[in-house]
């Protein structure tokens, strides 16, 4: 493995390439869940940064990837809001509280979360505040960054039971996670592709 990671998107189709080698291919049309295990964090941070020079390709990192300065709420704001046209009338605020409520989160917990900083939230409420920014505004690919990296069983069970609203939400765009290798890493249900660079290998998903 040379560790010279890039990126390509042709024909709807993502290619990732270690130098001349060709590791992972994901349709951008079919949807499901798919795994790159990478054997250190290093190499995680390389793939990664490959992948979101694509256009249409969302990093989700392990603590949510908000603003730290901004409050929660003008996080989503600025998101929201972003490329937005000037007459749209969608009500965000109604999106954004089913977005909350599909990841977990209590009703009387919304009431307060807006006017706090990402950094005051606990870890499993930085990343789901940051996947409902996802599901409202669902990049082309999705690419879940690490986030099973020092969580509990339990934590993991709940952050996969989270991830399936995308995939209810948005049947037809695919889900990249990228785990650092580990015999605690959790089942992925449904999840159509393996791709294993610790072997540099892609085997058949039995995950």
């Amino acid at each position: 493995m040379s560790g010279d990671f890039h990126a390509t998107i042709d024909a709807r189709r993502l290619s990732l390439f270690d130098g001349r080698e060709l590791r992972l291919a994901l349709s951008l049309d079919e949807g499901g869940r798919h795994r790159l295990v990478v054997p250190e964090a290093a190499t995680a941070r390389q793939v990664v940064m490959a992948l979101e020079r694509c256009a249409g390709v969302g990093v989700l990192a392990e603590d949510g990837g908000l603003l730290g300065a901004m409050t929660v709420a003008e996080n989503f704001s600025l998101a929201l809001r972003y490329d937005s046209e000037p007459g749209d009338s969608r009500d965000w605020e109604r999106d954004l509280e089913t977005a909350l409520q599909l990841c977990g989160l209590p009703a009387e917990r919304l009431n307060t979360l807006g006017r706090e900083q990402p950094m005051n939230l606990d870890r499993m409420e930085r990343w789901a505040v940051g996947f409902a920014r996802c599901l409202l505004r669902p990049p082309e690919l999705l690419v879940i960054d690490r986030a099973f990296a020092g969580l509990a069983r339990r934590q993991a069970d709940a952050l996969i039971a989270v991830e399936a609203a995308f995939h209810q939400r948005n049947p037809f765009r695919p889900v990249l996670f990228i785990d650092l290798d580990s015999h605690e890493l959790p089942t992925l249900p449904d999840c159509r592709t393996l791709v294993d660079l610790t072997e540099l290998a892609e085997t058949p998903c039995h995950c």
